[in-house]
C-alpha cells in the first residue's frame, strides 16, 4: 500500500506539473511571462514531490541499505567525474559517428534561456535535478524493482530520461541515467544521485560559460 502511495503520488504530481507547464506554454508562450512563470512552477514542482515523498513514505530495496557517509559522499563526488568523463566520450562519439551537434539542443536552449533570464538557473540546477530524480530513480527505478529486476528498471528508467530530454543524443542521456542509477543504488539514498545531479548541471554550466 505505501509503495502504491508513494509511486502513484509522485507520478500524478508529476503529470500535473507537466500539464500546468504546457497549459502556460499555450497562453503566454510568446509573453515575456513566460519563464518567471516556469521558474515559479517548477519550484512549486519541486517542493510538492518532496513533500509527497515525505508524506506518502516509503523504502524501496535500495534504500534498506545502510551506506556510510564517507562512502556516500565519495560516489556522489565520483558520480560527477565518471557523468563528465562518460559524457565527453559519448558526445565526441555521437559528433563523430552519428552526426550529431556537439552541444545538445536540450543545453543550448536552456543556456539561451539561463542567459537573458538568469534566475532560470534555480530550474536548470536545482530544481529539474530534484524532479528527475524523484521521478527516474525515485520511482521508476526504485520503487519500480519491487516487481522488476534492478538492472531492468534501471535500463527502462534510464531510457525514459534520455526521451523525456528531447533531442538527439540519445545514448548519452541515457548512460547518464544509468549512472545516476548505480549513485542511488550504491548510497541507498535519492538525496546522493539528487547531488550528483545537481553537481553535475552547476559544472557544466560553468565549464560551458
Amino acid at each position: 500500500m505505501k509503495l502504491k502511495s508513494n509511486s502513484l503520488s509522485l507520478l500524478l504530481g508529476y503529470f500535473i506539473l507537466i500539464l500546468l507547464q504546457q497549459i502556460a506554454f499555450q497562453f503566454i508562450h510568446n509573453n515575456d511571462l513566460l519563464y518567471p512563470v516556469q521558474t515559479i512552477l517548477n519550484l512549486l514542482g519541486a517542493i510538492s514531490l518532496i513533500w509527497l515523498t515525505l508524506h506518502f513514505k516509503y523504502k524501496n530495496k535500495l534504500e534498506e541499505k545502510k551506506a556510510v557517509i564517507w562512502q556516500s559522499l565519495l560516489w556522489m563526488l565520483g558520480g560527477v567525474i565518471i557523468v563528465l568523463t562518460v559524457q565527453r566520450v559519448l558526445l565526441w562519439f555521437e559528433t563523430a559517428f552519428l552526426q550529431q551537434p556537439v552541444i545538445s539542443e536540450n543545453t543550448s536552449q536552456l543556456m539561451a534561456v539561463a542567459g537573458k533570464y538568469p534566475y532560470y538557473l534555480l530550474v536548470i540546477v536545482f530544481t529539474e535535478p530534484i524532479i528527475e530524480e524523484l521521478i527516474y530513480r525515485k520511482v521508476l527505478f526504485g520503487n519500480f524493482s519491487y516487481w522488476f529486476k534492478p538492472w531492468q528498471t534501471a535500463l527502462f528508467s534510464s531510457l525514459l530520461f534520455a526521451l523525456g530530454h528531447g533531442d538527439g543524443h540519445f545514448l548519452t542521456y541515457t548512460a547518464i541515467g544509468l549512472i545516476f542509477c548505480l549513485v542511488y543504488e550504491r548510497t541507498g539514498k535519492i538525496q546522493g544521485s539528487m547531488a550528483t545531479h545537481i553537481l553535475m548541471n552547476l559544472l557544466v554550466l560553468l565549464l560551458l560559460n
